[in-house]
């Protein structure tokens, strides 16, 4: 169906924050399994669907989407409400900008995912590096000092008291971290790790993980 919504991927992090935000919002969709490196990601009919080749997409209105930040504001933006997300032109619009640039840039991006090509799971493709790892780790733990100040007053979530899609990227970048520490030495601080289990407590959270894991 034209109007239908489908969620294309299948057990990675970046699925699991559109599978939370779905959840989160109600929102009916489909979601079709497709696994990093399969021979369907490779293919010329899913490069129709992601030009990227990579995981994940979403289809909504007939036009595919792809960048997991991108797509939970934009779902957000569009149903949800002032529960959900801030009023826009308002300065907790803008906050809520300021963290979610923050952790994809200088946690996701410049950091977990250098940690993970050059010293994690994904080393045999890209080469592992000493140094790669030595700067990314430093940085991780530098930046994510950031996020620990902000909740140091006791906050529940990292707007305030207001859930919002820059829970969803935190607490998924403190899971990524946590699952390195199976190949690199990094720090997570503790205030952040007991932040993310709380999260998972979540209702949307929880059928968000199934989702994403079913076999």
């Amino acid at each position: 169906m034209e109007n239908e919504i489908v969620l294309y991927g299948h057990n990675t992090l970046r699925t699991l924050r559109v599978h939370w935000i779905l959840n989160e919002l109600s929102i009916p969709y489909q979601s079709v399994k497709v696994l990093p490196d399969s021979e369907y990601s490779k293919s010329d009919e899913y490069k129709k669907i992601n030009l990227t080749g990579k995981i994940l997409s979403l289809k909504i209105d007939g036009i595919y989407l792809f960048e997991s930040a991108a797509i939970c504001l934009y779902l957000t933006e569009r149903f949800g409400d002032k529960n959900t997300i801030p009023v826009l032109g308002t300065i907790e619009r803008a906050r809520l900008y300021q963290w979610c640039f923050f952790v994809m840039t200088e946690l996701d991006a410049h950091t977990l995912y250098i940690l993970s090509k050059h010293g994690g799971a994904l080393k045999e493709r890209y080469g592992a590096s000493e140094v790669a790892v030595k700067t990314a780790r430093e940085g991780f733990e530098t930046q994510i000092t950031k996020v620990e100040n902000e909740l140091k007053d006791g906050r529940e979530f990292l707007l305030g008291d207001t859930f919002s899609v820059a829970d969803i990227l935190l607490g998924t970048c403190i899971e990524s971290a946590t699952r390195l520490k199976s190949y690199v030495a990094i720090n997570t601080p503790s205030i952040c790790i007991k932040y993310w289990e709380r999260l998972k407590y979540r209702e949307a959270f929880i059928k968000a993980f199934n989702l994403n894991t079913r076999k």
